[in-house]
């Protein structure tokens, strides 16, 4: 990989000076992915590189995209030249995307290195080169092109290029002649991908290309998602450097406009990466994080403790998640460790990513939209939950899978008690926020109010969205008014946002009143009409981790009256290999259950649940993931790195609270959500 050794030694020194302690080796790729077109936006991201110890920048989507844009589109060669000027005068290097084939009304062509297509493509590149020298580097990207390479008609040698891989070495050789050979520049390949038949095409053709190539592998197959397992094709893909790609920005999780501080999904990435490397001859350099999704950007959101994690990985992978949510409440909030107001605020951040598992997927399903936007429909939702369902990367799923399209009264109750908890984590999070009133900056707080308020306000909408979909979905004779209740609540949602009840958020995205009304109308024209009534059952509340050590977690929660409980842990989901009664006899009604699960191994990730038991049958609770602390760590540490999480005075406070407000609600519903 061609990263000089003057740039990577300054890399190092920021990131030691800016992240120590570094405990283990840190890595040379440090990259930020940006996709908004906005000049003035860009130059302020990037004069931020040397605070994050960033190394590498990528140009994407509305930036450019196309080596034609670089010959036929000066507006464009000005901005890349501009921002690549920016990212030299920050020490480093800039990357810009190009799609192949970057034409959409190719159907065949002639892919021999020295046929005249292709010919005209590598001039394409000394054009675009020559006329922008500023590029350190050209990224193929060729899954989601306007024409894909797999699906082109070979037009010579037709034997040959009858295999897709050698379209892909084709153009890879054809390519890097120019980019390599001519110019010295880096050639990078994305290995983004749709269908799980491509994985063994991009493989073979990366495997078998001898140049030095830098490869980029989304963290998941396809697109991001938390519940999807490793990208197949990280540390597989022959001996090349790789970095993988994550999504800082929250494209598919409220876009920074909801908060999702997703530093435990990120660390998870990093350790399963370092671990599949172990197995194979590919080396794992570092990743590259989307910054924004065009207007909607992780910086001067609270998604910036995203971009704080990724530093913080890439200076020392083996870092801990409590470990980097410690670090950045000092960093954002000049909140010391030793401060009661600095473990409550690292228990928001890491629990808004709790809420954004629980309200944008459905037992692990993304279910409902490819974006942080409601879906139009029940049909728009299927669709979606259809070609993105988790089936295709991992078959257990398939039960689950089963059951969310045809749901039967437990399922339905079981989505509804997940899209229960985003709301009644959101809530918590809110009232824990209030009780720092005067511990943080004014400007601090008011931003954490109103994104916290629109989180709870989001999860909110979800969960009546979700209940629509999925009890449509189902096929007894009262579904239909169930769906209508659902709709009933979207509604009056809509009618608070229109008379200006949520005034102090200034932009409603994602849950503009408009969307809801939308979805509404569209599924009401579905319905027989009839009065709403509620589905009832039992919920679970106030889930929490309050202690976390090496061998041990404790979790707590609130109980019911008449109901048992049982926790279930894994370490693999969807299943729950390891299962824990609780003896509720004797407990009264109320905050205060606390179950500590013994005998886990240290520095590990768990995932538990819990089911409530009644007379009725069992519902079980939504999956929280945890990670256990380092073995050396016992069950405190200074910085917040492990041990407790939250005071267990402070918890059953905050859920008394909460579980008082929720008895004042349960009389308006038969279900209390």
């Amino acid at each position: 990989m061609r990263i000089p050794t003057t740039l990577r030694a300054v890399c190092l020194a920021a990131c030691s000076v800016l992240y120590s302690p570094v405990f283990a080796a840190a890595l040379p790729f440090h990259g930020w992915t940006l996709t908004h077109d906005d000049l003035d936006y860009n130059l302020g991201v990037i004069r931020r590189m040397g605070e994050f110890g960033v190394t590498h920048v990528q140009l994407s989507h509305r930036i450019v995209t196309r080596v034609d844009q670089l010959q036929n589109e000066p507006e464009v060669v000005a901005r890349v030249r501009t921002l690549a000027d920016a990212i030299h005068a920050q020490g480093g290097q800039a990357i810009v995307w190009m799609q192949e084939l970057n034409t959409s009304d190719t159907y065949s062509y002639c892919f021999d290195p020295e046929g005249e297509q292709m010919q005209a493509k590598m001039q394409a590149y000394r054009d675009a080169l020559a006329g922008a020298p500023e590029i350190d580097g050209v990224m193929i990207s060729f899954g989601s092109a306007p024409t894909e390479l797999q699906y082109i008609v070979p037009s010579c040698q037709v034997a040959r290029f009858a295999q897709p891989k050698e379209r892909y070495k084709a153009m890879i050789e054809a390519i890097s002649r120019v980019v390599m050979d001519e110019f010295g520049k880096q050639v990078y390949v994305r290995t983004f991908y749709h269908k799980a038949h491509e994985i063994p095409i991009l493989r073979d053709a990366l495997k078998e290309t001898a140049r030095p190539l830098v490869v980029m592998s989304k963290s998941e197959p396809n697109d991001f998602e938390p519940y999807y397992p490793l990208n197949p094709l990280i540390a597989d893909v022959g001996p090349h450097d790789q970095v993988f790609e994550l999504d800082c920005a929250g494209e598919y999780w409220g876009r920074g406009a909801i908060p999702f501080v997703a530093v435990e999904y990120f660390v998870q990435r990093f350790r399963q990466a370092l671990e599949r490397q172990q197995d194979n001859v590919g080396r794992f350099i570092g990743s590259t994080c989307r910054v924004d999704r065009y207007e909607y950007s992780a910086m001067g959101s609270l998604n910036e403790a995203n971009l704080f994690a990724q530093a913080q990985l890439v200076a020392d992978p083996l870092v801990d998640a409590a470990s980097i949510l410690s670090r950045y409440v000092e960093k954002a909030f000049a909140v010391q460790a030793d401060r009661q107001a600095h473990q409550q605020l690292v228990n928001i951040l890491r629990r808004t990513y709790w809420v954004g598992r629980k309200m944008y997927y459905a037992k692990g399903e993304w279910a409902f939209k490819k974006g942080s936007d409601l879906p139009a429909s029940n049909a728009d939702a299927l669709s979606n939950m259809v070609n993105k369902t988790i089936t295709q990367w991992d078959p257990a799923y398939t039960l689950i899978t089963a059951g969310l399209l045809v749901p039967t009264e437990r399922n339905l109750t079981e989505l509804l008690q997940e899209k229960y908890e985003a709301l009644d984590i959101a809530e918590r999070n809110l009232m824990a926020l209030s009780a720092l009133q005067g511990e943080l900056a004014d400007h601090d707080y008011a931003r954490l109010e109103a994104l916290l308020l629109k989180q709870r306000l989001a999860s909110e909408v979800w969960l009546h969205m979700a209940g629509a979909v999925f009890a449509a979905r189902n096929l007894a004779l009262t579904s239909s008014r169930w769906v209508a209740w659902h709709l009933d609540q979207m509604e009056a949602i809509a009618d608070a946002l229109d008379q200006g009840a949520y005034s102090q958020i200034a932009d409603l995205y994602p849950v503009s009143s408009d969307d809801i009304r939308a979805f509404v109308a569209n599924e009401r024209g579905a319905l027989v009409p009839d009065d709403g009534v509620a589905l009832s059952g039992p919920v679970i509340a106030g889930i929490d981790v309050t202690e976390l050590a090496a061998e041990q977690v404790r979790i707590a929660w609130q109980t019911e009256p008449g109901v048992s409980y049982r926790i279930e842990l894994t370490q693999q989901l969807p299943a729950y290999s390891q299962r824990y009664p609780y003896a509720s006899e004797g407990v009264a009604p109320g905050p205060g259950a606390v179950f500590t699960i013994t005998d886990l191994q240290p520095d590990s990730p768990y995932w538990f649940r819990l089911v409530a038991q009644t007379a009725d049958g069992e519902v079980a609770s939504g999956d929280y993931p945890v990670w256990t602390a380092k073995a050396d760590e016992g069950v405190t540490k200074a910085r917040g790195g492990g041990g407790v999480l939250e005071p267990d005075s402070l918890w059953i406070a905050l859920l008394a609270l909460a579980w008082r407000r929720r008895r004042r609600r349960a009389g308006m519903h038969e279900r209390r959500v």
